[in-house]
């Protein structure tokens, strides 16, 4: 009878363990993807966009009714 209940409290005690490890890898893995989350995802984190550079204006279009000029 002693020898069932020696045996029953060790199992209880090591499903507590066990219990408790798996309790405390969640937990860090938890941190780390809190910890490793995009930061871009944040809004106050984003950089301000680049000015682009200026676009040149287009060259005049030839007039094709006038003559050529001379010099």
């Amino acid at each position: 009878m002693i020898k069932r209940l020696v045996l029953i409290g060790a199992a209880v005690a090591g499903i507590v363990l066990l219990r408790n490890k798996v309790r405390q890898q969640q937990a860090e893995q938890d941190l780390w993807n809190q910890a490793t989350d995009d930061v871009a995802a944040e809004p106050s984190a984003t950089p301000a966009p680049t000015p682009a550079a200026p676009v040149p204006a287009p060259a005049p279009a030839a007039d094709h009714d006038s003559p050529p000029a001379t010099s």
